[in-house]
């Protein structure tokens, strides 16, 4: 709401509705869409001017952050540079260097990389929950300049604050200090899953073994493999991530791993991947696989295999998981460009609540490929009045005026604007302003 309220002329009447929510804990993140939608449209005096009027400071040196990592990512480095250094907390500094190396990275300045990784490592601070946030950034943008000393380094450091938290549990529960130690077993700590998915994501494997070594008890290294075979399959090595998502004895983690590894698969379009997921999948249970069962299936029609992604349909032999699996099939269908087939299993659905809202994800797909007629067409036979309504402010996003303006009327007329307020602030935003006071005199009405 407040993203798109920025991109209308009166600024302030954005910020008034901002201000209509109650504390900083709700305003926060509004403001900072404004001060980010700012940034982004090129008014960074304007975003400035918004993150220095926030009153709270915890929230204005988060929005501070937002702004130099916006800089940052259109080039402009020293304007980032200065911001970041505006920002008075020592963890909040730390986490903007991390996001600006990343974004130095990101765009291959390797210079301005290692100038944001040196200032993080000047920062100090003394909370491992403050720290460990930024951790796993700064790691992503060394390994990305080829800093390998400066990776490891990092590893080690968040990995001290894993076995810190760690040892404190332990401690606590059996009544004695060892809140220091650095070479006690690993536990499921809060730290512990961003640490595997880091070092595997850079490719630092055998530290990642021997970090799932280190995790004591069943539960807890089921929990830490899956989080492992996800990052590697996130990060390109599904066979990899396939041996540790076999390796998993509980079921459930188990299906969560092999889910993502489907899931890397189908955006890779390999084929032979979905395959060997599915094969292990056929030997598991079914009800326990749910999550895997679903992900095969989807993994297939977003690579376009209709006839494999059906045929796996029939074969799932528990009704229920067998209905939701169409569902899936039908939207991945649709990603696939495969639209005919994706709306026709979607009208076998016999829930009508589930058929309306797949085929609106069918619609969002149409209008995406720029088939906006197909899909006012699709849209205007959802029989749920709700999902039609909002079907059709989705093709309106990619519609010319002026048909944008006709398609946003259903949901106008039933009251549902935050669907549509997106078109409304391209093609109308006198409406978004009129919104806008309409909201701010309910508040007052409800202050009296």
């Amino acid at each position: 709401m407040a993203a798109v309220l920025a991109r209308v002329p009166d600024l302030q009447r954005a910020l008034d509705v901002v201000r209509l929510l109650h504390g900083p804990a709700e305003q926060a993140p509004a403001w900072l869409a404004v001060v980010r939608e700012t940034a982004a449209g090129g008014d960074h005096t304007a975003a400035l001017a918004l993150v220095e009027a926030m009153k709270h400071r915890p929230s204005r040196a988060e929005a501070a952050g937002v702004l130099a990592q916006v800089r940052a990512r259109n080039g402009e480095h020293e304007q980032a540079l200065a911001l970041a250094e505006t920002i008075p907390y020592p963890h909040a500094r730390l986490l903007a260097w991390a996001m600006l190396a990343q974004a130095a990275a990101d765009s291959g300045d390797h210079p301005w990389t290692l100038e944001f990784l040196d200032r993080a490592e000047r920062v100090e601070t003394g909370h491992d929950e403050w720290t460990a946030p930024a951790i796993p950034v700064l790691i992503r943008a060394a390994a990305a300049v080829g800093d390998r000393d400066r990776t490891l380094a990092w590893i080690e450091r968040l990995e001290e604050v894993a076995r810190r938290e760690s040892a404190a549990r332990t401690a606590l529960r059996a009544g004695r200090d060892e809140s220091r130690s650095k070479t006690s077993p690993l536990s499921d700590t809060p730290t512990l899953q961003p640490l595997l998915r880091t070092v595997a994501g850079v490719g630092e494997h055998e530290r990642a073994k021997a970090l799932l070594k280190s995790v004591r008890g069943k539960a807890p290294r089921a929990v830490a493999t899956a989080a492992a075979a996800r990052a590697c399959a996130q990060y390109g090595d599904r066979v990899r991530a396939l041996r540790l998502a076999r390796s998993i004895e509980d079921p459930g983690h188990r299906a969560g791993a092999l889910a993502a590894v489907a899931d890397a698969a189908a955006r890779a379009g390999d084929v032979d991947m979905i395959n060997a997921v599915g094969e292990l999948v056929t030997n598991g249970e079914q009800l326990v696989d749910a999550a895997a069962v679903l992900a095969v299936g989807e993994a297939w029609a977003r690579v376009g295999a209709a006839d494999r992604a059906e045929a796996w349909i029939r074969s799932i032999r528990t009704p229920a998981l067998r209905h939701e699996a169409r569902a899936v099939v039908a939207e991945g269908l649709a990603v696939a460009g495969a639209f005919e087939r994706a709306e026709a299993l979607a009208r076998t659905l016999g829930d009508p609540e589930l058929c309306a809202e797949v085929l609106a994800e069918v619609v969002s797909a149409l209008a995406l490929a720029g088939s906006t007629g197909q899909a006012e067409a699709v849209a205007c036979s959802i029989q749920r009045s709700t999902w039609r309504a909002r079907a059709l402010a989705v093709v309106a996003v990619h519609a010319q005026d002026p048909d944008a303006r006709r398609l946003v009327v259903p949901a106008l007329e039933r009251g549902d604007w935050p669907s549509v307020i997106e078109v409304l602030a391209r093609v109308e935003p006198a409406a978004v302003a009129a919104i806008a006071d309409e909201s701010l005199l309910r508040a007052a009405d409800r202050r009296r």
